[in-house]
Parts: C-alpha cells; structure tokens; sequence
C-alpha cells in the first residue's frame, strides 16, 4: 500500500472486518437522519478501504465524510464483529490533518488549551462578548468552517462572571479526592462543580482541585495526536499520591481512562499513564459506593439521558440511575432511546449545527413521551445540549446534571 498514511495502515485489520450486513444502520444517529450511505459505518469502511486500495485519494473530498460520524460508537454496539469505527475514523482524521491543518486549529490546540491563564483570558472575552452582543453582531466568521453554528453559540453555551475555580477551592479532610477540573465547568457550567463538591463534602470527603489542563479530547478527536499526547504528558505530571481521580465529565474521565493508548508500549509515560487511567472514576462511579447523608425529598418526574462518552465507552449506566432513585419522591421514567447521542459530541453542535438539531429534535421527542418535569445527564456537552433542545422545541422541563439534582436533595445546613 505505497503512499497511504501509516496511521490508516494500522487499522487495515478493522476496516476488513466490515462483513457489510448493514446492521449499524439500525442505531447510526446521522444515517438516521441523512438516509445516505456515506454517512454510516458501513460507508465509512468502504470509502477508507477504497483510500487503503489506491482507488481514492484522502483528500479535501473526503474531510466532510470523516468529520460527521459523532465517534458515538453506537454502531459498534450493533455490529456483529464490534468493529471501531471511532478507531477508523480517528486514523482517517489523523492522517488527513498530518497533511493540512488551519492555522487557527493548530493555535487552539496547541497553544490555548495548554495554557490555562490564556484560555481562562479567551473564556473571559468570549463571555464579555456574548454579554455585550458582540457575538452575534460578529456575523463574517460565520464564513469559517469551524464556526458555521456560531449564529447558535449564545443560545448553546452559557457564558459565566466567574469561573469554578474562583467559587471553589480545595479543602483538607482525612478523606481527599482529587476533582479533575473539565474545562465545560470551569468555563461555562462552575455551577455543576459546585454541585459536586458540596456533594462530595456531604459524603465526608475533602476536595482537592488538581491543577489539571484540558484533558485532550477535542485534539484528539479531531486527529490531532500530538496535541492531544502532550496535554495527558502535562495531566500526567499533576497527580501524584494514590488518591482517587474523579470528574463529573464523562467525556474527560473516559479520556482519562484511555490516555495509556497515546504513548508507546513500555515506555515510562505508558505506565505512568495507565497507573493515572486506574485511579479515574466517574463521579457517579464513586458516589454510587460513597455515603450519601440521608436525602431530602425531590418531588419530580425524571428522567435520565446517557452520555456517549460514560455509557459507551466507560459502560457506566447502572450508578447514574441508582443514585436517581436513592432520592426520595422522585417518579423514575425510563428514556426511550435513553443512550442516542443527543448531538452535541463536543463541538459537533457548532460545527455540523443543522445536522445536530436533527438529531436533537428526535432526543427531545423521546424526552416529551415521558412526560418528565426534570432531564438529568452527567456530561456538560450533553447538559448544554438538552437546554437548548428543550428551548428551541418548547419543552417546559428543567435540565440539569446528576451533581445538581444530588446537591438538592441534600438535608439543609
């Protein structure tokens, strides 16, 4: 295979194991949408083998079909031989963005994440802008690919005075956990980890904020390795007793969890990384294990949505649920469909913002049919995603993340 990128190579084996019996079609959220072939795993495996075969080039031709799969990995619950598909299109994003990236990306990468004094600077003019109009008066980058849902960013992403860690800080306690800090609450949502402190205090523990960077996700995500390897190198640095790791994110601790396959088999990164990945846990994992003080009653009927990144990827359904039910006066109603992905997959709801509604709108229809008065998530994308699912479609519901429902249901001071 003369000239095909290595990082397609490596996954030569996946690709084969497409058998095309078509079953991913069944539970793919965008071919659920688009009805197109080239939009489900199936096309994907045929299109990059294809590329593999010398048949098509990996060119700008192909960047629209790698980029609209949500890495969701739905269909790899439905397919027969488990096929990655996120693996695949990882490599196809990689190998396509070694050969161009924007100047604008590379910045964000791998300059803005790794230095949290300018991306606590960026976060403060961007809310400064949206509190001001000047956001949606910006209407020319609309014209850049990378902002085309800019016109929607008001209403998706909140824009706080001030951030988590101005609001929090770390405490002692005979019993510590380190709060890994996502940059959604940090920037946008400190309220959840607020929540979540207060919860992890009510349950006798003493919070320790680690002085952690972007996880490296976003980078990741969109195929950019480098980035993405020498943020968990930084991460990798902050954490050093046996402490447990926790974050409400399911999008950081399931990154957490997967940063030993960023760095080479037996090297010394490798095992600091996979020593790190043990000690992560989802704060739903541990709370579910954790001695909640007896709770007051919610009186609401609710509801439960699944982030891709913790049901998926970390297989973590049952201790969101269980913790939902703990409280009292809560009338539990299952969520058809409960573990679709919702749309939002990071930027994705900027980025492929027509495509994303769609996807939302069959979300909120499942959430209308339980009637639910409250949406729990725990997952900050997914949580601003529902919000602004239910305002765009008129759902008179209130959406919040399991930290913020358990913080209610906490016995008064």
């Amino acid at each position: 295979m003369p000239g095909v990128p290595p990082l397609l190579k490596s996954v030569v084996d996946e690709l084969h194991k497409c058998n095309r019996c078509g079953f991913c079609q069944t539970r793919c959220p965008v071919y659920r949408v688009t009805g197109l072939e080239a939009s489900v795993a199936r096309g994907h495996s045929a299109r990059l083998r294809a590329v593999l075969e010398g048949d098509l080039p990996l060119d700008g031709a192909l960047r629209p079909a790698i980029s609209e799969c949500l890495m969701c990995r739905a269909c790899t619950a439905e397919c027969p031989p488990a096929i990655e598909t996120d693996r695949i299109i990882l490599a196809a994003r990689a190998s396509y963005l070694a050969q161009r990236q924007s100047r604008l990306q590379r910045f964000i990468f791998r300059t803005l994440l790794g230095r949290r004094a300018l991306l606590r600077a960026a976060a403060r003019l961007l809310g400064l802008a949206q509190r001001t109009g000047v956001m949606a008066a910006v209407k020319l980058l609309r014209l850049f690919p990378w902002f085309q849902g800019l016109a929607a960013a008001p209403q998706m992403i909140s824009a706080p005075r001030t951030f988590l860690r101005d609001r929090i800080s770390s405490d002692a306690a005979a019993k510590q956990v380190h709060y890994f800090v996502g940059c959604a609450i940090e920037y946008a949502l400190p309220e959840v980890g607020e929540a979540t402190a207060q919860v992890l205090r009510a349950c006798g523990y003493g919070v320790r904020l680690a002085e952690n960077l972007c996880c490296g996700l976003p980078p990741y995500s969109y195929g950019d390795l480098a980035s993405a390897a020498e943020l968990a190198g930084k991460n990798l640095e902050v954490f050093g007793d046996a402490a447990p790791i926790l974050t409400e994110c399911g999008s950081c601790s399931s990154f957490l969890k997967e940063y030993p396959r960023l760095f080479p088999d037996a090297s010394s990164a490798r095992a600091r990384a996979e020593a790190l990945a043990a000690r992560v846990q989802d704060a739903t994992e541990f709370l579910v294990q954790a001695e909640l003080p007896e709770l007051r009653p919610v009186d609401a009927v609710v509801t439960y949505h699944d982030p891709c990144h913790l049901s998926r990827y970390q297989q973590v359904t049952r201790p969101p649920r269980e913790l939902i039910q703990r409280i009292p006066g809560i009338a539990y109603r299952e969520l058809p469909e409960a573990d679709w992905c919702c749309g939002g997959a990071g930027s994705y709801a900027l980025t492929h913002h027509d495509r994303s509604v769609q996807i939302l709108e069959r979300k909120m229809r499942n959430i209308a049919a339980t009637r639910a008065s409250l949406v729990i998530t725990a997952c900050p994308a997914c949580l601003m995603q529902l919000r602004y699912g239910a305002a765009r479609f008129g759902l008179g519901v209130e959406v919040l993340h399991l930290s913020q429902l358990l913080a209610r249901a906490l016995p008064a001071r």
